[in-house]
């Protein structure tokens, strides 16, 4: 647009074109269509209808996501197109095709539920055989092997505590997660204003009281951390760790598929399956500590703002809250915190989304 007059400004108005769960939705499909590509030696703009005919083959692999729920993988390919002045490559007859036959096969398929919820007593399972045989494990692999053997069964615990999606688990900063001599303590991302969020630190004291009588997790929470960080830390020579907290010194990062992974070798190491029909999938995870917070009571408002759910929208409660998950004990050792507000936050900092910096970036340009 050169110097044109009103072009800065119309770079920030299609900026705002979307709400922001929206622009961050096609933003992280977009990723996903990336690094499908760059597995496959390609280029993904401009891609090709073949290209997306195979990327949505890949999706149907993965076995955890809907035929009816393909479309927002679409649309952010689409739309980046667009954005480009490029021909959207999403559509035509190859791609209605490949849709048609994923939502076919996928209602000839025994039931699969996606987002059946991991119970709470499996998760506390898994910290327990975790923390009783960590030093057996030492023993018997190699300092790798133990570091990997704690990571997933650590990231498995944490996305249930903080109801993380399978992609911000992986995504986890180094420098956004941590224990100290009083907290376990984590930074969240909360939904604020348009192009705009709120960073805080939220701290889990490891004093906790006991809620209606059941002991806090919270302890052993904090000893895995501290177990998984010196393993991570020991496979590193002196310098600066890794970016992102589950990725190893001299591995490529983790992606979204590896948690789901993460989660089913876990399971099947201490003999945990699903209901017959069902799968434990990476958004168990979120929908299991989602519906263990709900099911001991804890405010629906809360219970949004830890999840990073919108608070006038209702995708939580159809899609992540089973009201079949009854409180238990596990459900109170492992989310009591939330309840009782046994939390404290710290100062709330300011920040533009990705999509809004790069717009700005763009406008100040012209």
């Amino acid at each position: 647009m050169g110097s044109w007059s009103g072009g800065g400004t119309a770079l920030r108005l299609a900026a705002s074109a979307h709400e922001d769960s929206t622009a961050e939705q096609y933003d992280r499909h977009w990723r996903t269509f990336c690094e499908w590509c760059s597995q496959n030696g390609l280029e993904p703009l401009p891609a090709t209808p073949r290209m997306v005919f195979a990327y949505i083959g890949a999706l149907a692999e993965r076995g955890t996501i809907a035929a009816d729920s393909l479309q927002p993988y679409l649309s952010a390919i689409n739309s980046m197109h667009a954005d480009s002045g490029l021909e959207r490559p999403a559509v035509g007859h190859l791609i209605q095709r490949a849709r048609q036959g994923m939502r076919r096969g996928q209602a000839l398929q025994q039931t699969r539920d996606t987002r059946v919820p991991l119970l709470a007593q499996h998760v506390l399972t898994v910290l327990g055989d975790t923390l009783a045989r960590a030093s057996a494990q030492r023993e018997r692999l190699t300092p790798r092997a133990w570091a990997i053997w704690l990571r997933r069964r650590y990231a498995l615990v944490l996305g249930f505590v903080f109801m993380g999606r399978q992609d911000s688990c992986v995504a986890l900063l180094t420098v956004d997660h941590g224990v100290d001599d009083r907290h376990l303590w984590l930074r969240l991302t909360e939904k604020m204003r348009r192009g705009w969020a709120f960073r805080r630190v939220i701290r889990l004291p490891l004093d906790a009281s006991p809620v209606r009588g059941h002991a806090s997790a919270l302890p052993q929470l904090a000893r895995l951390s501290r177990i998984y960080t010196e393993a991570r830390a020991s496979l590193g020579t002196a310098g600066t760790p890794p970016a992102h907290f589950f990725q190893l010194p001299g591995e490529p990062r983790p992606l979204t598929r590896h948690m789901s992974a993460w989660l089913d070798a876990t399971l099947s190491e201490v003999h945990i399956q699903a209901p017959p029909g069902f799968a434990y999938l990476g958004h168990s995870l979120r929908s299991g500590g989602s519906s263990a917070a709900e099911a001991i009571g804890v405010s629906r408002y809360r219970g949004n703002w830890l999840g990073g759910w919108s608070q006038t929208g209702r995708t939580r409660e159809l899609h992540y809250i089973d009201p079949s998950v009854l409180p238990t004990p596990a459900a109170y050792a492992l989310m009591g915190w939330l309840l009782e507000g046994g939390y404290s936050t710290g100062d709330a900092v300011w920040e533009r989304s990705a999509a809004a910096r790069d717009v700005a970036d763009l406008g100040e340009q012209q």
